[in-house]
Formats: C-alpha cells, structure tokens, sequence
C-alpha cells in the first residue's frame, strides 16, 4: 500500500492510520523540504524555521508513531533522511538550515529507535544525491537508481536496532 498525506496535518495523519488494515512489513515515512530560499540561519524567521523543522524532523516521528500499531513484529520502519544531516561528514556550510533539520530528524529516530522499536528494525535512510527538483541536473544519480538501492536495503536489512544506511546499504556515521 502506497499512501499519501500532508505529513504536517496531524488529523490527516492520525485518519490515515485508522484507515490502515495492517499489518506492514514496512512503514517508511518520507518528507523533505529545502527550507526557505535563502537557506541561511542569520535570515531565517521563526515561521521558516518551524515550518522547516516540523517537516523534516518533528512529524516524521509523530506520523511513525501512529503507524506503530501496523508494522509486523520483524518488520521496519524507515526514515528518509540525508547524508547532509550526519553530524560527523558536515564538512562545509552549504545548505546549513536543510542540514540542520536532518540531523534533528536523525537524532529523533535514534531516540525513537530507543523507546519504540522492541520488535522491529527503525532505518534512517540517504537516498543519494538524487536528481529530482531538490538534487538537481548535477546530482549523481536518477531516481530509479535510488529507488531501487532503497528497496534493496529495505529487503536486506533485517536485524532489529537502528541503523543508518545509504540507498548502497553502507553504513553512514552519525
């Protein structure tokens, strides 16, 4: 089952859950925005901010936790994050706010991992730099590549814990 729903709206997210039979082998929550244009922490409101923020971070973990009760003992849930939100390869400064809000986000599913995941494996994913209108013309590679890198992982990858992985299946520092 493939669904779809704004992930900020809580209610839609809460009756999208109720519609679900379950159970799933896997959930993967997906949801990513660039932030606002200008991408810098010293022009960045308190609305861009929290928006930016509650898309990326916050809501994929409330989303997760209403599909708690629908993922199979053994099963997974998964994350979409970015390599640009590890914390130890942030070697530069572009895209400062977008990988700030990922690191939030990888930080919340350890935590998640942590008090949720008693019978199933949490993923937090990089899909590689993808080109799509977030990666762009220059990116490395195109989306079936990462979809099916992603779908190879998510088949794979079956131990519970968590684990931080690439679209390759190699293991990302944090």
């Amino acid at each position: 089952v493939v669904d779809t729903v704004d992930i900020d709206d809580a209610a839609a997210v809460e009756a999208l859950a109720a519609r679900q039979t379950g159970p799933f082998d896997v959930v993967f929550v997906n949801a990513g925005v660039t932030g606002p244009k200008h991408g810098s922490v010293d022009k960045a409101t308190a609305d861009e901010l929290g928006a930016l923020f509650l898309t990326n971070a916050v809501s994929p973990i409330r989303t997760a936790r209403q599909f708690l009760g629908h993922v199979k003992p053994g099963g997974t849930v998964a994350f979409m994050s970015s390599i640009l939100g590890s914390v130890t390869l942030k070697q530069h400064g572009m895209a400062e706010l977008y990988s700030a809000s990922k690191a939030a986000l990888n930080s919340l599913t350890r935590g998640f991992a942590a008090v949720e995941a008693k019978d199933f494996a949490v993923l937090t994913l990089h899909p590689g730099w993808v080109k799509t209108d977030m990666g762009g013309d220059g990116a490395d590679i195109d989306v079936p590549t990462s979809v099916a890198g992603l779908a190879d992982v998510l088949q794979t990858t079956t131990a519970k814990g968590h684990k931080y992985l690439d679209y390759t299946g190699k293991t990302l520092p944090w």
